[in-house]
Parts: structure tokens; C-alpha cells; sequence
């Protein structure tokens, strides 16, 4: 599932979409990936990778996975001017206006699924 900051206000909304009870979601907002730097969007692949090592050594159904990336823009000028890139073509947000998304989130989260 991708988010987006402009999607604030509206993330229980949003999630009541996804049809599956899930155990475990991992989230990223792709800013800091392991030698490759801020791939904005494009980070999917850490917590969908992520996910996959939990259900084949953890033993968690793959449907009860939630792989989340939130789009709070991106540092990386780059990809700001690449015409394929499908994330937002803003600067990153604040650390205090994405504090405030992800107690909205993890609020969210907790009431869908909770425990």
C-alpha cells in the first residue's frame, strides 16, 4: 500500500480498503536505504523484502503482511526532476508534520488491527 502526506485526514478511511486481517506491517518512507541512499517511493522493496523473510522463516501467512510505503516527498533532486519517477516532486517534508502523519497512521493501524 502506498500513502501519500496529502492522504492526511483520511487514513482510516483509506485503510478500511485493505481486505485481509494483518498481523504485521513494515513501513517505509524509502529516505534511508542501506547503500543506496533516499530512493523516495521507489524503497517498496524493503518492507515487501522484509515481509517475505518473515513469512519464510517466521511462518506468517503472506496475506496477514501489510507492506507500507509513505511518500513524504523526497531529498533526492534526481528523482524530484526524473519524469519516471511516481512519488511526489517535493522536498521532504518536516520531521514534525510527519510526526503528526504517523500518530494518524499508527491510530489507524491500531484500530483496524488491533493486538
Amino acid at each position: 500500500m502506498y500513502l501519500s502526506y496529502t492522504d492526511k485526514g483520511n487514513l482510516h478511511a483509506i485503510l478500511q480498503n485493505w481486505p485481509h486481517n494483518v498481523e504485521i506491517t513494515v513501513i517505509t518512507d524509502g529516505s534511508r536505504i542501506l547503500g543506496l541512499g533516499d530512493l523516495g517511493v521507489g524503497g517498496m522493496g524493503i518492507p515487501v523484502g522484509k515481509l517475505a523473510l518473515y513469512t519464510a522463516a517466521g511462518g506468517i501467512r503472506p496475506d496477514a503482511t501489510l507492506p507500507l510505503t509513505i511518500d513524504f516527498g523526497t531529498g533526492n533532486k534526481e528523482l524530484r526532476e526524473d519524469p519516471l519517477y511516481q512519488g511526489a516532486r517535493v522536498e521532504k517534508i518536516a520531521f514534525e508534520d510527519q510526526r503528526d502523519f504517523l500518530d494518524e497512521l499508527m491510530a489507524a493501524l491500531t484500530e483496524k488491527w488491533p493486538g
